[in-house]
């Protein structure tokens, strides 16, 4: 995976307009992108319910074009399964950056039997896929629940980086966000630049970014048929 040239120094001004033009631009219509309104949706979920996954959270998530399967929410809403969900949440700090974690403290949260990771299995990996929540909708979930340490992930932003799927996508973040080139202070520029006032995240400001670029591009186009979001 890839660090894509509209984050690089000389790309700043031309990013922050990306990142304006999601959250300001208006339609035909004049109203404003339903993504512009998924990071502070219902108080963000911050509050009592930040070890939940709740219905404002899926309707949260559809503001960014998935949904979440009915028969997703009722599964996920069941004694057992809501219980180990909430217990892997409480494991995952709700503020930490991912650019802030040392590799040691990456991998302990990510991967392998992290939290982070276990959390992704419960989402996605349940028997034949019962539930039908694909790589992209479970990284929507999470991003939503931990905004400063999940990514979000879907087609547009694998082709704009050079990524198949959405394997140790969460790693090469991190590696991309700690090898010393800057990248987290480019976000903060960015940002600062777009005059968006909302409090985002490095990671959402790079996911804005990148989708809104990849779109431009004319990149997204369903590659087989059958993906689920």
């Amino acid at each position: 995976m890839e660090l894509p040239d509209i984050l690089s120094d000389h790309n700043l001004k031309a990013a922050a307009k990306l990142l304006h033009r999601y959250y300001h631009e208006r339609d035909k219509k004049g109203l404003l992108s339903t993504g512009s309104y998924f990071d502070e949706w219902a108080g963000r979920g911050d509050t009592a319910t930040k070890d939940v996954i709740t219905d404002s959270d899926a309707v949260a998530v559809s503001m960014l074009s998935v949904t979440v399967p009915a028969k997703a929410m009722i599964g996920l809403a069941e004694p057992e399964t809501a219980a180990r969900i909430t217990d892997l949440l409480k494991q995952i700090p709700t503020d930490t950056a991912l650019s802030s974690l040392s590799q040691d403290q990456a991998e302990a949260l990510l991967v392998d039997q992290g939290p982070a990771a276990l959390l992704w299995r419960e989402l996605r990996s349940t028997k034949n896929n019962r539930w039908g929540i694909g790589a992209t909708t479970a990284s929507k979930i999470m991003a939503r629940k931990r905004p400063y340490l999940i990514p979000i992930w879907d087609e547009v932003i694998g082709q704009v980086c050079g990524a198949e799927n959405s394997d140790d996508q969460w790693m090469n973040w991190h590696r991309l966000l700690t090898d010393g080139t800057g990248l987290p202070e480019r976000l903060a520029e960015i940002h600062r630049l777009s005059a968006v006032e909302l409090p985002l995240s490095e990671l959402r400001i790079l996911d804005v970014v990148l989708w809104r670029y990849g779109k431009d591009q004319g990149l997204g186009v369903r590659r087989r048929r059958g993906r689920k979001a």
